[in-house]
């Protein structure tokens, strides 16, 4: 399980915050064992931490030098679409989802035409 510790040199309640959003991002990540795919994952978090504790510049609407003034964009992610499909990526392959379950009722004309095959004995 992560916790802040694993987030070295970020403060301990914006490592929990990242870590919290990043849960709803990658659901998997605390089942993550030692290894690439978990070292990867904190990388990710701790560069995350890093930009939302600078505010980096991809967050910067408008600057105007006098009087000085800095304006940022309101509601905009920490997390790059780039940071999203990594963890979701290092989490392993997504369920499929929207897909049939079961088997349909037989159809007279489509059944002749699409014989349906037959799952197992």
């Amino acid at each position: 399980m992560l916790d802040p510790s694993d987030l070295i040199g970020i403060d301990e309640v914006l490592a929990w915050r990242i870590i919290a959003v990043a849960r709803s991002i990658a659901s998997g990540l605390d089942a993550l064992e030692d290894g690439p795919a978990r070292t990867s994952a904190i990388a990710i978090l701790v560069g995350v931490a890093r930009e939302a504790q600078a505010r980096g510049s991809r967050q910067v609407a408008g600057q105007r030098m006098g009087p000085a003034s800095v304006n940022y964009q309101p509601d905009v992610s920490w997390f790059s679409t780039e940071d999203r499909d990594a963890l979701r990526a290092a989490c392993g392959p997504a369920p499929a989802a929207g897909g049939p379950i079961g088997r349909f009722p037989k159809s007279t004309v489509v059944t002749r035409l699409w014989p349906e095959e037959q799952e197992g004995p």
